[in-house]
């Protein structure tokens, strides 16, 4: 089975889920078998261990032009790797490559996993009743969709989207090979961590607001990322330290010296990162939007905050504070143990992809070509029925 992963981005979460699932899918398929198409310069994004094919289009940002490129890039890898399962990641491969597939009546099998929803949003706008519209559409040309949380069920019923051809695959990942030892000191002020896009989404001008109000020496802050989508500007006091992005294998021994992960998301699928923060058994600060309610349970592994309520990050602090931070701890590691191990997750997806190749690959073809061979067939039987009464 020959498998074609197509990413628009690999930064960020996109990187981190397939270095979760490559390994295990080029252990069964063969290395030959995986390959990934990617923008061209991402390709450090995955980890240089997975040797499988990147195949790579010229990328500018969100434009016509980037567009374009991906559009053509996914047809011509198509018709190189001749593909059994396209696996389509995130909103605008989804759409581009179920555009392309569709369009050239291609026979290969195609899985979506949105990773986020773009429709997914507290706010209500004409761009969000358009992205519903395109992929209540797009979802009838989908041989599956892959939901990676139960939130992403919900939102998909509210949209209208039939979940006929829905697959919930709850994302996980890798188990450390040991815990590292550091541990935040039980007193001083609290040390708090923020890693991922300084983007509106991940509500990091919220983290800042918040942050500034608070009493001085009472925690600090820590930033980890950049600005990747947005180009609203975006303030940095002098008092929060800020970091570039680090290597994806340098988080655990870094989570190690805060005591909680704060995640104000204005909105989420189900963030990878997340999972890596309750691996180490560090207890999450996250707004109660998204996938976080079905997975933290306020003041036992984390705590949940209204980011649209002023304060919330005081009120998370004292809640904190007010806590067994080492019992916390302790029920966050015990979440992801139960919940989020990867091997569940990648047996899921090759057992979805046999499920898919070991059905008749059909072509798509036109309602007229159908009729026209359904006429012949109804044509045909007639003559064999007439013929046996002679």
């Amino acid at each position: 089975m020959k498998i074609l992963h197509v990413c628009e981005s690999l930064i960020g979460g996109p990187a981190s889920y397939l270095e979760e699932v490559l390994p295990y899918q080029i252990q069964i398929f063969g290395a030959a078998n995986v390959v990934v198409l990617a923008p061209e310069g991402q390709r450090d994004s995955i980890a240089p261990s997975v040797n499988c094919t990147v195949e790579t289009y010229r990328r500018t940002g969100r434009d016509v032009r980037s567009i374009m490129a991906l559009a053509l890039a996914i047809r011509k890898n198509i018709k190189l790797h001749n593909p059994d399962i396209v696996h389509l990641h995130s909103s605008f491969a989804g759409a581009i490559g179920r555009l392309i597939i569709r369009a050239l009546q291609l026979r290969t099998r195609v899985i979506y996993c949105a990773h986020c929803w773009a429709f997914d949003r507290p706010r209500r706008t004409i761009g969000t009743r358009l992205y519903t519209m395109l992929e209540r559409v797009l979802s009838r040309h989908t041989d599956v969709i892959v939901n990676i949380s139960p939130h992403e069920e919900k939102i998909l019923r509210k949209a209208g989207i039939p979940l006929h051809n829905a697959k919930l695959i709850v994302s996980g990942i890798k188990d450390l090979a040991s815990l590292p030892d550091d541990a935040p000191p039980a007193t001083g002020p609290m040390r708090l961590l923020f890693v991922g896009r300084f983007d509106a989404q991940k509500g990091v001008d919220l983290l800042l607001r918040e942050f500034a109000q608070l009493e001085p020496g009472r925690a600090t802050l820590d930033l980890v990322g950049a600005k990747i989508v947005d180009n609203d500007d975006l303030t940095i006091p002098p008092d929060v330290n800020l970091m570039d992005w680090v290597p994806r294998g340098a988080l655990p021994a870094m989570f190690a010296k805060f005591d909680a992960i704060v995640m104000p998301s204005r909105w989420e699928g189900m963030p990878l990162l997340a999972i890596e923060a309750l691996r180490s058994g560090r207890p999450l600060i996250c707004s109660n939007h998204g996938a976080f309610p079905y997975f933290i349970k306020s003041g036992v592994n984390g705590i949940l905050i209204d980011i649209g309520t002023p304060g919330f990050l005081d009120r998370a602090l004292t809640k904190l504070e007010n806590t067994d931070r080492a019992a916390m701890n302790a029920a966050a590691r015990e979440t992801f143990v139960t919940m989020f191990h990867r091997d569940r997750m990648n047996r899921d997806l090759v057992a979805l992809y046999d499920g898919l190749v070991g059905k008749a690959l059909e072509p798509k073809l036109a309602p007229t070509v159908v009729f026209e061979q359904k006429k012949r067939k109804q044509i045909a039987d007639r003559a064999a029925v007439e013929k046996a009464l002679r």
